[in-house]
């Protein structure tokens, strides 16, 4: 059963360049802390900040 899963877990890894972020969590505290800053940085994307701000930055622009 552990080889099994070693071996899932090994074939997981093998994608990890197609994914946009990189947790290693040897660490929990610095693994939660990544996680958090990836969390805040997709919250301040262009795209949603755009959506979010939208009618301030035509206004400001306008002025």
């Amino acid at each position: 059963m552990i080889a099994k899963r070693m071996a899932q877990a090994v074939a997981e890894m093998s994608h990890y360049a197609e994914y946009d972020y990189l947790i290693v969590n040897d660490d929990f505290d610095t693994a939660l802390s990544d996680l958090k800053n990836i969390i805040r940085a997709e919250r301040l994307r262009m795209s949603r900040q755009k959506q979010r701000h939208g009618a301030l930055i035509t206004k400001l622009l306008a002025d």
